[in-house]
C-alpha cells in the first residue's frame, strides 16, 4: 500500500519515454498516475498572452510551468498531504519505494528534491549538513540555501502547493525559478540523491531547449556531464561561490551534487550506493 501518491508529467505523444519510465517504475513496484503535459506550442496566442503578458517565456517553458501548476491544483483539490512528482526522464534508486510506501515522516517543507541540478536562478545551491531531518526510515533531508533547477523528481506538500498556486498567475519565470517569488519556499533535498536522469533526457520533450547534432548525441553518455563540469571548472566555481553566498542562516553549508548523471537502470543501484558510501 502506497502512502504517497505519485504523478508523472509526460507528453502524451512521448511514447518512448513513457514506455521506459513505466518499465522502470513497474520493476520497482511503484504505482503512479500519468499527467498529460501541456504543449506550449499548441496553446493559442491569445491565451499565451493572457497568462504570460510580458511574453518572456518560450512555448516549452509555458507548457512545463502550466503542467506542474495543474498538478498542484489537483493536489489541493484532493487535499493530499504530500505527493511525489516525476518527469518522464527520471531514474529512481530502489530505496525510493520505501519513501512512497511509508510516506514522509516530516512534512516541514514546501519542496523536497530527490535529485536536482546543483544551481538555480540565485546561483549555486548548497545544503546545510548541520540540520539533518529524517524524511523516511532510509532517507535524510537537509535545508537548501535556495531553489535548484530541475523538477524531474521532487515531493511537494499541500501547503507548498497552495503557496505556489496562490501566486502562479501571471507567469513571469519558468516553474523552477524561485528567487522572485513573493515568499521564500522551504526547500529541502535528500542527501545523497536518489533520483537521476536516463539517456532519453538528451531530448527535451517538454521544453524548447533542444540540442542538435553532436551535443545531443553526447548527452546520452554518462561521461558527458562530468566532462562538461570539469571543463567549466565547476568545482572551483562552487568553492568561490561558497565564500560569497548570503546563506539564510548559519550552518555547515556544503555544495549540492548535481543529479545530471545519465544513469541506466542496469547501473542504478551501484551508482547510487557508491554515493551513499561517500
Amino acid at each position: 500500500m502506497q502512502a504517497m501518491p505519485v504523478f508523472v508529467v509526460s507528453l502524451k505523444t512521448a511514447t518512448d519515454r513513457r514506455a521506459a519510465l513505466k518499465s522502470h517504475l513497474d520493476d520497482l513496484g511503484i504505482r503512479f498516475e500519468w499527467f498529460d503535459a501541456i504543449r506550449g506550442d499548441q496553446l493559442s496566442l491569445p491565451y499565451r498572452q493572457q497568462v504570460n503578458p510580458v511574453g518572456n517565456m518560450s512555448p516549452g517553458q509555458l507548457g512545463c510551468y502550466l503542467s506542474h501548476i495543474h498538478i498542484y491544483e489537483q493536489i489541493i483539490a484532493q487535499a493530499l498531504p504530500v505527493a511525489l512528482i516525476l518527469e518522464d526522464d527520471a531514474v529512481l534508486h530502489p530505496s525510493v519505494k520505501n519513501l512512497i510506501e511509508t510516506g514522509c515522516l516530516n512534512l516541514d517543507f514546501d519542496y523536497c528534491f530527490l535529485g536536482s541540478d546543483d544551481c538555480g536562478d540565485a546561483g549555486y545551491v548548497y545544503y546545510d549538513a548541520a540540520k539533518p531531518s529524517r524524511l523516511s526510515t532510509q532517507h535524510m533531508a537537509f535545508p537548501l540555501s535556495s531553489g535548484p533547477f530541475c523538477l524531474h523528481a521532487y515531493c511537494i506538500t499541500l501547503e507548498g502547493a497552495k503557496k505556489r498556486v496562490a501566486c502562479a498567475y501571471p507567469l513571469r519565470r519558468p516553474i523552477d525559478h524561485y528567487h522572485d517569488l513573493p515568499y521564500r519556499p522551504r526547500m529541502m533535498t535528500v542527501v545523497p540523491m536518489v533520483a537521476f536522469v536516463n539517456e532519453l533526457s538528451a531530448v527535451q520533450s517538454m521544453s524548447s531547449l533542444n540540442w542538435s547534432g553532436l551535443q545531443t548525441r553526447a548527452r546520452k553518455y554518462r561521461w558527458y556531464y562530468p566532462l562538461r563540469d570539469l571543463l567549466k571548472l565547476k568545482f572551483v566555481r562552487k568553492l568561490i561561490a561558497l565564500q560569497r553566498t548570503p546563506f539564510p542562516h548559519p550552518g555547515q553549508w556544503r555544495a549540492l551534487e548535481s543529479a545530471f548523471k545519465v544513469v541506466r537502470k542496469s547501473r542504478l543501484k551501484n551508482v547510487a550506493d557508491a554515493n551513499w558510501r561517500k
